[in-house]
């Protein structure tokens, strides 16, 4: 070995390595880690062009793998009205009112992260009816904070009545009128309207490329080094990341799930196939295919085991009967896909284990690694089944503390105490033996890790104190166990020789510092492949 070309020293490296857990200092040469070991060793490999960091003394980690978020069915957020502080319906209106006259220029007037106890007037959410109050000359589509559901105007409704014509009459998740049997403009999850969306919210590619820079600028500057986007849905969603690539600008790696939508058609599918041949480097990969078996707990469309508490007749329903989701998996998993699905009720989480189950048994042995996304809820009879079918539970900590702020009491409600114990069990998890995997989902949580590392510590104010788990583990979750989830174990996810050089330097050493300190830390420098991609100015190195 030569010179490397950057050092990294004085440091406490915890490398995520079980076999060199610790370290002082880390070398890199090209885009790979060269070194781990001690000041000593270290020195004697620099040369006179290596770039020296000195760390301060202070904690590097492997960068953080955020194995679930919506980079490109979301991008389009950080140009519409931030609804996260709206505490009432009124207080919504008003912000709605003002993102519209500030941005005549937009097609779309939309808006993000409004909580569904905050802004519900006698019990029902705005819709039409209350939107076209403020704005009725443009299509409005408020998303929730879960993403899960929409309230939209009369202009929305229309265009998209005319876009579908008879498929919109047929079409699950619209609220209707129970005496004009009208639609309300609300919409709870529908694949179908994401197109329409996509064409209203972006006048072409440079929405969405700009759009893209912006979070992975935030990304970076959170430690997330890779991540896992699994919301591509055509061709076009991919050239935008290689021209990201291309000019320089994809500062984060990226793995990608294609979307599956109810009504796929074979071309579709094929399209799957050529996209996962085309993007398949260290940079760019597809691999995945992300499917939804049920909704979520607040609005009552997650499927569950037994009846909601505040819903005693309603135990929602399966997007899919299992019968069709299970040959949906069958073809999938025939052809090679990691399967990625959406669950977070309990009966959904079971119909999902069971499709992956009957694939295996029907296609035969290779190496799956199938994820189910969420699992907030979960049978304790279907714990032992994620590690004995080979399934990764991915999960978001920080649900659990949104799940506990003052203006969602929802969840709580719809679970009732006794399920609201068992709701997140990640302590569950990793006692069984499953490969917990960490992430976000941004953007219905905040991407900052260090916020959902908390929350696995804490449970955020989350009953069920039994299903905390230790920073060892919850580090894992967010780096070794993230890549393994995406295939990459042996590129990333630890310090090790031979792997990217993709690190970071906080700013307090989560070892040393209180539960509670943890949600305070940030880092100060992120490395992806060996090149300074966010640096704070408070790092004198």
């Amino acid at each position: 070995m030569g010179s490397i070309d950057i050092l990294i020293r004085n440091a406490r490296v915890f490398t995520v390595n079980a076999s060199q857990p610790w370290a002082e200092a880390v070398g890199v040469e090209g885009d790979k880690i060269a070194f781990v070991g001690s000041d000593e060793e270290a020195a004697a490999l620099a040369g006179p062009k290596t770039k020296v960091l000195d760390a301060g003394g202070r904690l590097v980690l492997p960068g953080f793998i955020d194995a679930h978020v919506h980079c490109l069915s979301a991008h389009q957020i950080y140009f519409w009205a931030d609804l996260t502080p709206a505490s009432s319906q009124e207080e919504l209106l008003k912000a709605i009112e003002r993102h519209a006259s500030a941005h005549p220029e937009h097609r779309l007037v939309g808006g993000f992260g409004y909580r569904y106890m905050a802004v519900m007037a006698g019990g029902k959410l705005p819709g039409r009816s209350v939107l076209d109050k403020v704005v009725s000359d443009r299509p409005v589509w408020l998303m929730s904070y879960d993403g899960w559901t929409a309230c939209t105007n009369s202009r929305f409704v229309e265009i998209a009545q005319n876009r579908l014509g008879d498929a919109f009459d047929r079409m699950p998740g619209v609220e209707r009128d129970p005496q004009t049997g009208q639609p309300t403009g609300v919409f709870y999850k529908t694949d179908e309207l994401e197109p329409i969306l996509d064409d209203l919210s972006a006048s072409g590619t440079d929405v969405v490329y700009e759009g893209l820079k912006l979070v992975i600028d935030d990304m970076v500057r959170w430690g997330v080094t890779s991540f896992h986007d699994v919301g591509a849905m055509n061709m076009q969603h991919l050239e935008t990341y290689a021209r990201l690539r291309r000019n320089g600008e994809l500062k984060a790696r990226v793995y990608l799930a294609m979307q599956y939508a109810r009504k796929q058609s074979d071309e579709q599918v094929k399209e799957f196939d050529q996209a996962r041949s085309q993007y398949s480097d260290e940079w760019i990969r597809v691999g995945a295919v992300k499917l939804f078996i049920d909704g979520v707990e607040d609005s009552h469309t997650a499927a569950m085991l037994e009846p909601y508490a505040d819903q005693p007749d309603v135990k929602g329903d399966t997007i899919y009967p299992p019968e069709e989701f299970d040959r949906i998996i069958e073809n999938l998993d025939r052809m090679g896909f990691q399967c990625v699905t959406h669950s977070c009720g309990d009966r959904g989480v079971r119909v999902v284990l069971d499709a992956y189950e009957k694939a295996a048994l029907r296609n035969g042995p290779r190496e799956r690694r199938h994820r189910i996304e969420h699992v907030e809820m979960v049978s304790p009879d279907d714990i032992p089944r994620f590690k004995a079918l080979g399934v990764i539970p991915s999960m978001q900590p920080l649900h659990a503390h949104l799940s506990t702020t003052p203006f969602d009491e929802a969840y709580g409600r719809a679970l009732g105490p006794e399920r609201l114990q068992r709701s997140f069990p990640w302590r569950s998890m990793v006692e069984s033996g499953a490969r917990l995997s960490f992430s976000s989902d941004w953007p219905v949580a905040d991407m900052n890790p260090f916020l959902g590392i908390h929350t696995a510590l804490t449970r955020g104010g989350l009953p069920g104190p039994h299903n905390t788990i230790g920073l060892e583990d919850a580090i894992k979750g967010y780096t070794i166990n993230a890549a393994y989830a995406l295939f990459e174990e042996d590129l990333k996810g630890s310090i090790e020789v031979g792997k990217l050089a993709d690190m970071i330097v906080l700013s307090d050493d989560l070892f040393r510092i209180s539960k509670d300190a943890v949600k305070n830390v940030e880092p100060l420098l992120t490395i992806v492949g060996g090149r300074v991609v966010y640096r704070s100015g408070r790092l004198d190195a």
